[in-house]
């Protein structure tokens, strides 16, 4: 897979992007609103949407920007997979806490915050992969060398 993963992480990054700024300023979707327990819109106008005063999908804009710069750097920069890695971690952690409020707080899901989640865990995936594949490169072409 090579560097395509990178590449792909970038793209996912991008695509989190867009949907992040989409939940910051578009209407809740009709799509989005099926029970009283999978809605957007309860979520989205909930108390915990917004964090010092900043909607909590803004927050998901600057990851994910954050993430696709990084990606991109990545493919030529090792120091930046292992940031890459270490962001993606902390991303999944936010999105831990944010799952838990809406579960235990929110009672409700939201079915494009859940993209955005899957979106993140994907990232974190795809630059784990990518990291392992460098180092068992690397491995291989040491013990290859000693011989």
């Amino acid at each position: 897979m090579g560097l395509l993963s990178l590449h792909l992480a970038a793209a996912i990054s991008l695509a989190g992007l867009v949907l992040s700024l989409y939940l910051t300023v578009a209407p809740v979707p009709e799509f989005c609103e099926i029970t009283s327990f999978v809605s957007c819109d309860r979520v989205l106008s909930s108390p915990y949407a917004k964090f010092l005063g900043i909607p909590t999908a803004m927050y998901g804009a600057v990851w994910f920007a954050t993430a696709s710069s990084t990606a991109f750097l990545a493919v030529d920069r090792k120091p930046a997979l292992k940031l890459l890695v270490a962001w993606s971690a902390a991303g999944v952690a936010g999105v831990a806490v944010l799952v838990y409020v809406e579960l235990f707080l929110i009672n409700a899901v939201c079915l494009l915050c859940t993209a955005a989640h899957v979106l993140i865990l994907a990232v974190l995936g795809l630059s784990v992969y990518e990291l392992r594949r460098q180092q068992q490169t690397l491995t291989t072409k040491q013990t290859t060398q000693a011989y």
